[in-house]
């Protein structure tokens, strides 16, 4: 996958759907295995400056499945695969809940990290 796509948020109604798919058969599907995801530093960095910088109070990961077609630059080995989607949260304001709440940010939504399998190499798990 290019860098480009690396750093591209991914729209929210894919990212429904994705974690959609996930719930309805992503632990059961023998074809949507995957054993991990590997995240560029430069990315996980790029997430932590914003968090340092107060932007952002947290990051919630949510367990997600390529769909068909859905994200350009996807490979096609994906689709039907397990994945994560890394999504920066803020702190809810005046819930009423003396518990914190995090609300996630839609416009930043993050993925295209590298899939084992198919690049499994260096993995020791």
């Amino acid at each position: 996958m290019s860098k480009k796509l690396n750093m591209e948020p991914i729209d929210p109604k894919v990212a429904k759907a994705m974690v959609v798919a996930y719930a309805k058969d992503g632990m059961t599907s023998t074809e949507s295995y995957t054993k991990a995801v590997w995240f560029p530093a430069e990315q996980i960095l790029a997430i932590a400056k914003s968090m340092s910088e107060g932007k952002y109070d947290g990051l919630r990961i949510y367990f997600a499945q390529y769909l068909e077609g859905a994200i350009e630059g996807v490979p096609k080995s994906y689709e039907g695969r397990n994945t994560l989607l890394l999504v920066p949260t803020t702190p809810c304001v005046g819930s009423g809940n003396d518990e914190e709440e995090h609300k996630d940010d839609l416009d930043n939504i993050e993925n295209r990290g590298t899939a084992c399998p198919d690049m499994c190499e260096g993995t020791s798990l």
